[in-house]
């Protein structure tokens, strides 16, 4: 049988467009000479050319203001609360944002008659309390309301594809860091300890699982997803390779940096949380496989925190 060619992105709605894995991914297509359309709630620093529209997620006249002029071929939904720890004392704008934002941009993609829309979701949907490699079918159980609002907007994804036939796709994001990530987290710190040369306790064990996601996988991801020809799921893990540790997290940084200080604070492993997830279906649909070793990974994440020089090759 003979390959399908794949999806021409034509010309695309970038949300998100000034955050982490927005920026990341306006740079992709800049460079593929894709014209992008890129917004967001950030207002930015006011530098000049920066060509954002500033819009807000919780008021659907901005978003359906975005939808005005010619239909959008794609549309990356990146604009949203990134994280559990982001504005985590007010769940219900997490909600108006993730979810109802999500729902009311859907319906401006249809009203517009807009093509392929790709919604960021988060494998926070699948909680803690399963342990295993998780596929897109085992049951989510999100542990607080980021998670809770991320499932909400598949639900609309879900709706929207199957109601009033919108072409529209979730994805489900793992731990995604890189250069450029301004959130906190704990590998952020971890890293930055190391390039201050102060001893830092990771608050783990070694054999305690992790699914970190190099930026640059994320946006080949949701590129793959985007340019698929004919996917026939509508919800994609994108995440770290199985059997990622701990250990080999910090392994990576001890290898860029003999003698860090760095001790593990847990006796025991945890017993909470799946040991990874499952990228099959986005292997065999979508053409998915992330490239980037912990080893590189790291190596750049900490260049551009400071002096860690790239290892040859890389």
């Amino acid at each position: 049988m003979t390959a399908r060619p794949a999806r021409t992105l034509g010309r695309v709605l970038l949300t998100g467009g000034r955050g982490f894995l927005g920026t990341a991914l306006r740079a992709r297509l800049a460079r593929a000479g894709i014209d992008v359309v890129a917004a967001d709630a950030d207002v930015g620093d006011g530098s000049p050319g920066d060509g954002v529209v500033p819009f807000d997620l919780m008021r659907p006249a901005e978003i359906a203001a975005l939808f005005a002029g010619p239909p959008f071929d794609t549309v990356l939904h990146c604009g949203a609360v990134s994280g559990p720890m982001v504005l985590a004392d007010r769940p219900a704008d997490i909600w108006r944002i993730n979810a109802q934002g999500t729902a009311d941009l859907l319906e401006a993609a249809r009203r517009s008659g807009a093509g392929r829309v790709v919604v960021c979701s988060s494998v926070e949907i699948y909680g803690t309390r399963r342990r295993g490699i998780l596929d897109e079918d085992a049951p989510p159980d999100p542990p607080g309301v980021y998670g809770a609002s991320k499932l909400a907007a598949e639900a609309a994804v879900l709706g929207y594809a199957n109601g009033q036939r919108l072409d529209a796709l979730a994805i489900r994001l793992g731990w995604i860091y890189g250069p450029g990530r301004r959130t906190p987290t704990m590998l952020d710190a971890l890293l930055r300890a190391v390039e201050d040369g102060r001893a830092f306790e990771v608050p783990a064990h070694p054999a305690d699982a992790t699914h970190y996601l190099f930026v640059e996988d994320a946006v080949s991801g949701l590129l793959a997803a985007a340019s698929a020809p004919a996917p026939t799921a509508r919800v994609y893990n994108i995440a770290a390779p199985e059997g990622q540790t701990m250990g080999e997290v910090i392994d990576a940084v001890r290898r860029l940096r003999p003698g860090s200080r760095i001790a593990f604070a847990a006796a025991d492993p945890s017993t909470d949380g799946p040991d990874g997830y499952s990228t099959r279906r986005a292997r065999d649909e979508l053409g998915f496989r992330a490239a980037t070793s912990l080893s590189d990974g790291m190596a750049l994440t900490m260049q551009a925190l400071g002096s860690t020089p790239l290892p040859s090759g890389s």
